[in-house]
């Protein structure tokens, strides 16, 4: 189930819910109950099982398996 971002728009403050991609309501502000909320754009990691970042040394694992981006 995917985790959406929001901010509150009465007080400002932002939260995370977790819902299906189905829900088409928005939730409200659990801090002020507030209705009227804006979904911020969301950043996501997509990689298979194993993957990581690396910052430097190369080799089995990394997001890139080889070199070929700017982790390396």
């Amino acid at each position: 189930m995917p985790i959406y971002e929001f901010l509150c728009k009465t007080c400002k403050r932002p939260f995370e819910v977790m819902r299906p991609m189905s829900a088409t309501e928005d939730p409200a502000c659990p801090a002020c109950g507030g209705a009227e909320v804006s979904r911020k754009l969301s950043v996501f990691f997509s990689g298979g099982a194993g993957a990581k970042a690396s910052s430097g040394g190369g080799g089995g694992g990394s997001c890139c398996s080889g070199g070929g981006c700017a982790c390396h």
